[in-house]
């Protein structure tokens, strides 16, 4: 197994990036075939199969560029040593690069680590620590901190304050006590130039690992901040966030999404295989002594439901109708039959603009067009009747968005209770706090008369957990 692979995808899981095992096994492929010694190949091949949409390309290429941060450079000179390697297993931090250090380092007298060792050979060639042999020495170098910091679980590294910590516990997998005892014998030896040397080398390392640690560090913590920025927007009113942070909620609401559709969809294709018919089955499998050779199962054919959506596009909510709409098109594949209204005044259907153009750009059209002026519910739910009593039946589900503030005019009560009746569904969703409804001129209590359900959406958890509700209602 691959351990450097495998400790990238986890980074990637931890970034929110979904991989399956059969993807993983798929980008072990792509790394057995085109190894690690060129970061761009390696990067365009991993993304081939680890990524699979725009936001997820995004979050992979950040973390290829903070985990594969020094593997060009080692790959570099492995690839012009003399005693080069395929490029895949010279690439490997832990592989032949580590084995032949730690060979050569018990070879030789005058060192006790590897480090000593390799600069003992560029002396001997006449090199020092000049010309092409010090390249290869640092990436040696590099490549030992990395095979230590991996022994010293670095991974799990979360606080700037554990830097020392993982920095003691890096040295010690090095063996520095070591070094320094051969430092200073060299220099009671008075053999002050391999003194220097080892010094040299022993800064190197100190380096890398002052930048292996910040990076790791940078690694785990934008993960960790991502998730509990997710989290807190999940929470937080839509009233409440400033323009930068809900310019943020398109990619989270792909996210929620995206886990909606695929728990449905896993419950539609258990409900679609019925339940075991007991009777039927053992009948037929009484050749066999009654063992279930053959199962058959109960299948109940349901009819599909229309779902027919309304918006309030006013100032007052439309930040609200937005995120809606938004999931209900990245919900496309598990929801029946969609089709989206949005009002100020009468109801204008939408559903033809989210078929023409991607949801983001579709929304800014009708926020364009549409958005200007105040609501007036009683237009609204009027046309709004008109426009789907034709098509409304036992089976349609019908959802209003809005605040319920039509600013003292028609209400269109008489219009909602011939939806209500028709309807198998009437959802009204409110963005605003419960305490608020009927106060000043919401007329929210008397909609709550004409409609099954009425519910607070004032954040994005609580309506993503309405659209739970709706989506087990409907199946």
């Amino acid at each position: 197994m691959d351990d450097t692979l495998l400790q990238f995808i986890r980074h990637l899981r931890h970034h929110g990036v979904a991989i399956s095992p059969a993807e993983t096994l798929d980008a072990m492929r792509v790394v057995s075939t085109v190894g690690y010694s060129d970061p761009k190949l390696l990067h365009d091949g991993l993304a081939s199969c680890l990524a699979k949409t725009v936001d997820e390309h995004s979050q992979f290429s950040e973390c290829f560029d903070l985990f594969f941060f020094g593997h060009s450079n080692i790959h570099s000179a492995d690839n012009h040593s003399d005693n080069q390697t395929s490029p895949k297993n010279s690439a490997q931090p832990s592989t032949q690069n580590g084995n032949e250090t730690a060979e050569n380092a018990s070879n030789n007298e005058d060192t006790a680590s590897a480090q000593g060792d390799a600069q003992g050979q560029g002396e001997e060639g006449g090199q020092g620590v000049g010309g092409s042999g010090a390249g290869q020495q640092k990436n040696d170098v590099l490549n030992e901190v990395i095979r230590a910091a991996a022994e010293a679980g670095l991974d799990n590294i979360q606080y700037r304050t554990q830097r020392g910590v993982y920095r003691r516990k890096i040295l010690n997998a090095l063996k520095d006590d070591t070094t320094l005892k051969e430092i200073q014998r060299l220099q009671d030896a008075g053999d002050d130039h391999k003194a220097q040397v080892l010094s040299q080398l022993r800064e190197h390392q100190i380096s890398a690992i002052k930048e292996l640690i910040d990076r790791q560090l940078l690694l785990n913590n934008d993960s960790a901040i991502k998730q509990l920025r997710d989290a807190t927007l999940q929470d937080t009113s839509l009233s409440a966030m400033e323009h930068y942070h809900r310019e943020r909620l398109p990619p989270l609401i792909r996210k929620l999404a995206k886990k909606l559709a695929a728990r449905h969809s896993q419950r539609h294709k258990r409900s679609r295989q019925g339940k075991l018919d007991l009777g039927k089955t053992l009948r037929r499998n009484m050749a066999y002594g009654g063992i279930p050779f053959h199962r058959f199962w109960k299948s109940t054919h349901k009819d599909k439901s229309d779902i027919f959506i309304l918006c309030d596009i006013s100032g007052s909510v439309s930040a609200w109708s937005r995120v809606l709409l938004l999931f209900v098109q990245a919900l496309s594949d598990v929801l029946p039959s969609t089709r989206c209204f949005v009002f100020c005044g009468k109801s204008i259907e939408v559903s033809d603009l989210f078929k023409a153009y991607p949801a983001d750009e579709a929304m800014a059209i009708i926020q364009d067009k549409h958005g200007l002026g105040s609501s007036d519910y009683g237009q609204a739910l009027t046309t709004f009747w008109e426009q789907i009593e034709s098509k409304l039946t036992r089976r349609s589900c019908v959802i209003i968005l809005g605040d319920g503030r039509g600013n003292g005019g028609d209400t269109g009560i008489d219009a909602l209770r011939k939806i209500y009746h028709r309807a198998k569904l009437v959802l009204w969703f409110n963005p605003e706090s419960h305490h608020s409804w009927n106060t000043g001129d919401s007329e929210i209590r008397r909609y709550q008369s004409a409609s099954h359900y009425v519910a607070e959406c004032g954040s994005l958890r609580k309506l993503e957990r309405l659209l739970d509700q709706l989506l087990t209602l409907i199946r």
